[in-house]
C-alpha cells in the first residue's frame, strides 16, 4: 500500500469487512446504516491511535503502518487523543455507534435535524451525514484542536456538517430546534438545554424530538413530552464513554484519599458483586464517578475493594467481609442501599430503568416511574 489508491481500494475492502461483521454480530440491521458503514472512510477520521502502553500507532509510520490500518478496520475503540498521560478522546468502537444511531431512529427524506455532542474524530458525524445529510448535521466538541483536525477529516472525506467550537452542556441553540440529539460522551444528567433544544414533531412530521446519551453506565433514549420535559427508557447493555469535556475544569481530584484506619464493621454487600455490571450500572446513577482499585483471586474475581469518590469519602472492604470507612460521609452506606434494592428486585439490568424529566428535576426509576427512584444531581 505505497499509493493512495492502493489504500482506498484496500480500505473500500476492510469497511466492507468491518460493515458485514456488524450486520453477522446483528448491531447493525438496517441496510442504510450498513450501507453507511461501507461508504463513510474510518481511517481517514484515525490517521492514528495510542496503544495500551501509549506508543503511537500511526499511518505516517512505517513500523506501525500495518497495524494501524487492521485496527481502523475491526471493531476496537481506539484511543486518539492523550492529556497528560491520560485518554481523553477516542473512536468509539464501531459496534456501540451503531447500536447508538439505530437506536437514535432517524427518517430520511423529512428534514430531520441532529445534533451530536462531543465531535472527537468526526466519525460519527460522517455518519450521521451521510444518512441525513450534511446540511441537517450539526456537531460541538469544546476542544479545539479536535475541532480543527475533525472539519479537516470531514471536508477529506467529503461531508461538510456544522462543527462548532462550543461547551456541549449547552447544545447548540442557535440551530435548534432538533429532531435528534446523540451524545457520544457520558452524563451523569441530561443538561436542560438539551431539552429545551428538543423539536415538538411539528416541523418534520416525525414525532417528537430524542435524545440518546451514555447516562452512567448504560444508553438512555428520552422523548420530548413537554417544552421543559421528557421521559424514556435505559437500552439493554452496557455503555461505557469518555465523560463530557465541559469549556472550563472543575477541578476533581484523581488520586486516592488516605486509606481508612479505623475498625471494620460487617456488611451484606460481597466483593464479587463490584463485577456484576447491573448492579455497577445502578451504582453509575447512585454514585457517579466512583474511582475502584480491587485484589483479585487466581480466577480473576475480586476479593477485596477500595472505592472513593471526588469528595473524599472512601470505603474498603476487607477479605474478611468487613469494611472500614473514611471520609466527610459513608459512601459504602450508599453501596449497601443500592445492594437492598438491586437484590429485592431480582437484579435488574438497565433495561428495567427509566428517566423522567421535569423541568430542573431528573430521576431515574425502576420499572415505573412509581417504582424506586433516585435524583440526579443537575
Amino acid at each position: 500500500m505505497t499509493t493512495d489508491p492502493d489504500l482506498a481500494q484496500a480500505a473500500a475492502v476492510g469497511r466492507a469487512r468491518l460493515a458485514q461483521a456488524l450486520v453477522d454480530s446483528g448491531d447493525v440491521t438496517d441496510s442504510d446504516w450498513q450501507a453507511a458503514f461501507e461508504r463513510v472512510p474510518r481511517h481517514v477520521f484515525v490517521p492514528y491511535f495510542y496503544d495500551h502502553t501509549g506508543r503511537k500507532i500511526s499511518a505516517d509510520d512505517a513500523g506501525t503502518r500495518d497495524q494501524w490500518f487492521a485496527a481502523v478496520h475491526e471493531d476496537r475503540a481506539l484511543v486518539t487523543h492523550r492529556t497528560d498521560g491520560a485518554a481523553t478522546s477516542s473512536s468509539s468502537q464501531p459496534s456501540i455507534m451503531a447500536t447508538m444511531l439505530e437506536a437514535l431512529r432517524v427518517e430520511d427524506g423529512v428534514g430531520m435535524k441532529a445534533l451530536e455532542i462531543g465531535t472527537g474524530t468526526g466519525y460519527n458525524a460522517a455518519l450521521l451525514a451521510h444518512r441525513l445529510g450534511s446540511h441537517l448535521v450539526t456537531t460541538v466538541d469544546t476542544e479545539p484542536e479536535l475541532i480543527t483536525a475533525a472539519r479537516a477529516h470531514l471536508a477529506e472525506a467529503g461531508y461538510e456538517p456544522r462543527v462548532v467550537l462550543a461547551d456541549g452542556a449547552y447544545g447548540h441553540a442557535e440551530l435548534a430546534p432538533y429532531d435528534r440529539i446523540i451524545a457520544t460522551c457520558r452524563i451523569d444528567s441530561v443538561p436542560p438545554a438539551w431539552v429545551r433544544q428538543l423539536a415538538d414533531g411539528t416541523v418534520t412530521g416525525s414525532g417528537a424530538g430524542q435524545i440518546l446519551a451514555p447516562l452512567g453506565n448504560a444508553l438512555v433514549r428520552i422523548l420530548r413530552t413537554g417544552p421543559l420535559k421528557a421521559e424514556g427508557q435505559f437500552l439493554p447493555g452496557g455503555a461505557y464513554f469518555m465523560p463530557l469535556r465541559r469549556a472550563a475544569g472543575d477541578g476533581v481530584p484523581t488520586c486516592r484519599p488516605e486509606l481508612p484506619t479505623g475498625e471494620g464493621r460487617p456488611t451484606d454487600v460481597p466483593a464479587a458483586v463490584v463485577a456484576n455490571n447491573a448492579y455497577r450500572f445502578l451504582l453509575s446513577i447512585v454514585e457517579p464517578d466512583l474511582d475502584w482499585q480491587y485484589d483479585l483471586d487466581e480466577d480473576k474475581k475480586p476479593t477485596a475493594v477500595r472505592v472513593w469518590s471526588a469528595d473524599g469519602a472512601i470505603a474498603s472492604l476487607h477479605a474478611d467481609g468487613t469494611v472500614s470507612e473514611a471520609g466527610p460521609r459513608s459512601l459504602w452506606s450508599r453501596l449497601e442501599d443500592a445492594h437492598r434494592v438491586f437484590t429485592e428486585h431480582d437484579e435488574p439490568g438497565p433495561e428495567r430503568y427509566g428517566l423522567t424529566v421535569d423541568n430542573e428535576a431528573q430521576r431515574v426509576w425502576l420499572d415505573s416511574p412509581e417504582g424506586p427512584s433516585w435524583a440526579l444531581r443537575i
